[in-house]
């Protein structure tokens, strides 16, 4: 009986792993809709980054008012931020001290836990509007566009992970909307080069990049603009809410 146990047990464990290793593989998101779940809880840790709306590496500019950060805002290792007032920091602004320093470290773990991730689905072609996107990890080689808006749709703890060679631009007025009870502080966007947020554009998620972000005019974001090494630019009326 106990020989019989095991082998039953053994040939329940074989389709399993067949499944395990389908869910693994890489899919293209232009000839299919599969893609890897992140699981809950298996999300980057910003600890003392958690509370930066605003992250910079060289300086921080606001072309003019009217524009609201509303959480902290540092810079490291630069020192230097434009446009404060009129626009408005409503948390506290650190410029080259240690509570920069700090947030930037715990930035670059981030980042790096972020990239590591294995790519459940290859963007193809390398523009998300006009789609619906279930949890999972998505990544493209270069460059990645957002026209129109994209739909994250999922549970309230399901996770989106955009990984992103080099650039990430929005269109004018492009939405990142969230349906299914998927929430903002779960999508976050590691982009290789700078990102660039068009005109009117309303983003959601956290967007950690290697060099620099911009928000052209109108632009608002419900997550976090987090530069490593470059800058941050605001135009004029917009707005960035911690998720």
């Amino acid at each position: 009986m106990v020989t019989l146990s095991r082998l039953s047990a053994r040939l329940l464990l074989i389709p399993l792993a067949a499944l395990f290793v389908a869910a693994c593989e890489h899919n293209d998101l232009g000839t299919g809709t599969t893609t890897t779940t992140v699981p809950p809880g298996l999300v980057p840790t910003l600890d003392r980054a958690s509370t930066y709306g605003i992250l910079a590496g060289s300086t921080v500019t606001c072309a003019g008012a009217p524009g609201t950060i509303n959480a902290d805002v540092g810079v490291s290792p630069g020192s230097t931020t434009t446009g404060f007032p009129p626009c408005v920091i409503t948390g506290a602004t650190n410029l080259a001290n240690a509570a920069a320093a700090n947030a930037q470290l715990d930035l670059t773990t981030a980042y790096d836990y972020l990239a590591a991730r294995p790519c459940g689905t290859v963007v193809t072609p390398a523009d998300l509007g006009g789609r619906t996107l279930a949890p999972g990890v998505y990544c493209v080689a270069s460059s990645l566009g957002v026209t129109g808006t994209v739909t994250l749709n999922g549970p309230s703890n399901g996770v989106w992970i955009f990984q992103i060679g080099s650039t990430l631009t929005t269109g004018t007025s492009a939405n990142i909307a969230l349906s299914g009870g998927a929430q903002a502080k779960n999508v976050w966007w590691q982009v290789g080069s700078s990102a660039t947020l068009g005109t009117g554009t309303t983003f959601r998620g956290n967007i950690l990049a290697l060099t620099s972000i911009t928000l052209v005019d109108n632009a608002t974001m419900l997550g976090r603009a987090l530069a490593r090494n470059g800058a941050v630019s605001l135009g004029t009326n917009n707005s960035i809410t911690l998720p």
